[in-house]
């Protein structure tokens, strides 16, 4: 008993230094805030792209995304992303129906590198549509 104990526990020493070495994927974005700027509100409807790269050595696997208002929608990659390799976070902001104003919406990133979850923001400033001036028209009675 005492032979087969020793010899699982040599072979489970041995196999933690192999699954030490498969390595773990890191997610390195380009930017982690895009600002939009001073936008018309004629034009609430703005797409980005949040660029990044697995400076790992495992591939990266991005799980889910959850974003901070129903004006915010993103789109994540389906695939394993390689060691080296780069891809994009899509974004679509809508404040078609918005307040205008100063805003700041945040999109969490679920994934499997050591920083399991990351946040990303877009900020902007959208202007109130502007009023139309209307002619006066005399009528005649």
């Amino acid at each position: 008993m005492i032979k087969r104990l020793t010899i699982l526990l040599i072979i489970a020493l041995l196999a933690v230094p192999s699954m030490a070495q498969k390595g773990k994927p890191e997610i390195t974005f380009d930017r982690k805030t895009i600002n939009l700027g001073t936008f018309p509100a004629e034009d609430a409807v703005k797409i980005v792209h949040f660029t990044f790269t697995n400076t790992g050595n495992a591939d990266l696997y991005i799980h889910q995304s959850f974003t901070s208002c129903g004006c915010t929608a993103s789109r994540i990659p389906e695939r394993a992303i390689k060691p080296g390799e780069k891809d994009s976070i899509t974004v679509t902001y809508d404040g078609r129906r918005r307040t205008p104003g100063k805003m700041r919406k945040s999109i969490t990133i679920h994934n499997n590198s050591k920083d399991e979850m990351i946040k990303l923001y877009i900020t902007g400033n959208m202007l109130p549509i502007k009023e139309k001036e209307i002619e006066a028209v005399e009528v005649e009675e």
